[in-house]
């Protein structure tokens, strides 16, 4: 895998061609994909996937089950299809999620047919073994094993090993900013929710020995947990129980 740091000039000169990224020397030949896609034992793989992933049906309203109950007949379209170029996918079906603490508000999921996710998921069974080995190492997005909690930890990390200035300032200014918010908790207390919230906020973003157990001692109290729970119910989550001691 190549390594990279966040503070790499991108590459101007890249190949057009998948046969250049993986072949830049011409050392070996490379052929299509098109027909490792539709193979048989690839659509069986992909079906397999998609049956564990679960997950509802789209537009034309087949669900797993459905599709599994004509698994054969399914499978040899979607070969004979991908294999004559006659394969075209069925319209997303669209469901709206309401946003959590946001009355009206809704994010938009598109859902694909049981048929067209075996056929994408054929489709990654091939193309992320070759294009994993090539993406930079600085890219988080979409890729499997990775997600936005390890993108920021490799900002810390390139910010502490070549900008350690940057990072200590960056340290500094989250302690400041977390006690900030937690001395303006302690005066906002006479606003139950408010207080709490902002002394929570504060604690998280503070760093110091002895920082979860005050959390837990803290988030123990009554008036505290009554604080919790007042925000947990104004975002329509259920109560908090601490556990029995």
């Amino acid at each position: 895998m190549r390594t990279s740091s966040l503070s790499e000039r991108p590459e101007q000169q890249r190949p057009r061609r998948l046969a250049d990224w993986l072949n830049p020397t011409a050392e070996r030949k490379v052929h299509s994909l098109v027909d490792k896609i539709y193979q048989r034992k690839n659509l069986a793989v992909a079906r397999e996937k998609v049956k564990r992933n679960r997950g509802a049906g789209g537009i034309d309203g087949v669900d797993v089950a459905a599709f599994e109950a004509d698994l054969e007949g399914n499978l040899e379209r979607l070969h004979v299809e991908l294999k004559e170029g006659t394969y075209a996918p069925q319209p997303v079906l669209q469901h709206l999620i309401p946003k959590a603490g946001k009355p009206g508000e809704c994010r938009a999921l598109g859902i694909p047919t049981i048929y067209d996710r075996v056929c994408q998921q054929a489709i990654l069974n091939r193309l992320e073994p070759i294009f994993e080995p090539i993406f930079d190492d600085a890219n988080f997005g979409y890729r499997s094993g990775r997600s936005t909690k390890d993108a920021l930890k490799k900002i810390w990390r390139e910010l502490k090993s070549l900008h350690p200035v940057v990072y200590v300032s960056l340290r500094l200014f989250k302690n400041l900013v977390g006690w900030v918010l937690v001395l303006a908790g302690i005066l906002m207390l006479v606003l139950p929710g408010q207080g709490i919230l902002t002394i929570i906020m504060g604690l998280v973003l503070s760093d110091f020995p002895g920082k979860y157990a005050l959390e837990r001692r803290l988030a123990s109290k009554q008036r505290v947990l009554d604080g919790i729970n007042w925000i947990r119910r104004r975002s329509g989550h259920p109560p908090l129980v601490p556990p029995q001691i």
